[in-house]
């Protein structure tokens, strides 16, 4: 199952994005009681579609964009535009208008892999209380995809994304 994905400047191509996984047939807690193993792996590539593509080469299961709760943009991938990558979010049927956005100031790969839920054994519902968390201490926004691509188009406001 994906977890969450993130967008970084590429090295070698344009977009470097980053994906976390579960491993295959681990639906959270094992039979010990461990936390189902947590796999990070990336691509680079012109285009979202490109990378995704070119990870589905190397995964045993086509990569359904559907589960992931949250999508981590790295500052720096950030100051260079995100409305290409949001536009493309935006027009794939399998990525859900409901996905949080993080803009984190580190790499997004670094951000992924240094989240380690303390409280939560479930790292899928943990991504999806995080950005919740404005709920009930109001320190943070929780901005969704299809939020922020309104306020993108909107003539009288601006995008917001929560800061990491």
């Amino acid at each position: 199952m994906l977890l969450p994905f993130g967008f970084d400047v590429g090295e070698n191509d344009r977009i470097k994005v980053t994906f976390q996984f579960t491993m295959p047939n681990s639906t959270g807690e094992g039979a010990s009681g461990q936390v189902a193993p947590i796999v990070v792996d990336n691509s680079e590539a012109a285009c979202i579609e490109s990378a995704v593509n070119l990870m589905n080469t190397f995964v045993s299961k086509e990569i359904n964009l559907s589960h992931c709760k949250v999508i981590v943009f790295s500052e720096e991938f950030a100051k260079q535009g995100l409305s290409k990558e949001i536009y493309s979010l935006m027009n794939k049927v399998q990525v859900r208008p409901d996905s949080s956005i993080i803009i984190s100031t580190s790499t997004a790969e670094e951000y992924i892999k240094s989240v380690k839920p303390t409280l939560e054994n479930l790292v899928a519902k943990f991504y999806e209380i995080l950005p919740r968390s404005s709920e009930y201490t109001g320190f943070t926004a929780d901005i969704k995809l299809g939020e922020f691509f309104n306020k993108l188009e909107s003539e009288s406001e601006e995008a917001i994304a929560i800061l990491r």
